[in-house]
């Protein structure tokens, strides 16, 4: 069953996850060293191993909650009593009251991610509801809330990793890995927390993976940088609109996403169908 993360991440690949599916190699070992709303986990078939993994230690804390039942049901509680405010954004984003505990701190973050627009924590505005389209965060933040029961099952053998993404590709690498990675966008490498990635970690990077004895799925937005960091990788393309693009029922801007892999995907012999 094709499901949706239950956040939302800037620079998150959900309008990417069915075509991503169509180039999943077999393999035993699943893991993404970037996270973030883990779109195209939550869009495949299961595999054997699962890692997640993010330097975030908010998001890495969200699904380890997700995780446990007790503390679920306590984030599921304290959400449903939570309303969809302005108010309530500004002084969870804002204010300087430390959360009591994980399953606060999970809701706090739960809610921020679902309440700021593009799912832009740390630079977005309050998402307001679209007169134009009718889009209304408030109904989607009810049905995420609704979500995470089937959310924690899809978890429930997961590993859940907050580690440095070198230490994580290489502590997990081998033979029957395949890698999806998706690093932080150039030029917006701080949006998620300053010196977590820089432009040099992009040529780190890709260093690290030409060197890995797995599989790996790389994805970014076009550019000249990424086409010489991957050279004599397979390349494909996909055309898509700007998600974080602000409108009133306007077309939103082309965006040009690339895929770059270090194997072939119509000669590789599956495991797993994939979506």
């Amino acid at each position: 069953m094709l499901l949706k993360s239950c956040i939302s991440r800037m620079g998150g690949k959900a309008y990417l996850t069915n075509w991503l599916c169509g180039f999943l190699p077999a393999h035993l070992c699943y893991v993404e060293p970037f996270a973030g709303g883990a779109k195209l986990l939550f869009a495949k078939e299961l595999s054997p191993i699962e890692i997640l993994n993010d330097v975030d230690d908010n998001i890495v804390n969200l699904y380890r909650v997700i995780q446990n039942s007790e503390k679920r049901q306590k984030l599921v509680n304290l959400l449903n009593k939570t309303p969809y405010s302005r108010s309530v954004f500004q002084s969870w984003k804002y204010g300087n009251e430390t959360p009591l505990d994980d399953i606060e701190k999970a809701g706090r973050y739960f809610f921020l991610c679902k309440a700021s627009f593009a799912g832009d924590v740390e630079r977005g505005g309050f998402g307001m509801p679209s007169k134009g389209t009718g889009r209304n965060p408030a109904r989607t933040f009810r049905t995420a809330i609704d979500s995470l029961d089937i959310i924690a099952d899809r978890l429930k053998n997961a590993v859940i990793e907050c580690l440095d993404y070198a230490d994580c590709i290489q502590r997990y690498d081998s033979p029957n890995t395949l890698f999806y990675v998706d690093p932080p966008y150039l030029n917006t490498e701080d949006y998620y927390g300053k010196g977590c990635f820089t432009l040099e970690d992009h040529y780190k990077l890709a260093g690290l993976l030409h060197d890995i004895k797995g599989h790996a799925m790389v994805t970014h937005y076009q550019n000249d940088l990424y086409d010489e960091l991957y050279q004599g990788w397979n390349r494909y393309e996909y055309q898509s609109f700007k998600g974080s693009h602000k409108s009133e029922g306007e077309s939103k801007p082309k965006t040009q996403e690339c895929l770059f892999t270090n194997f072939e995907p119509v000669k590789t012999q599956r495991l797993f169908q994939g979506c």
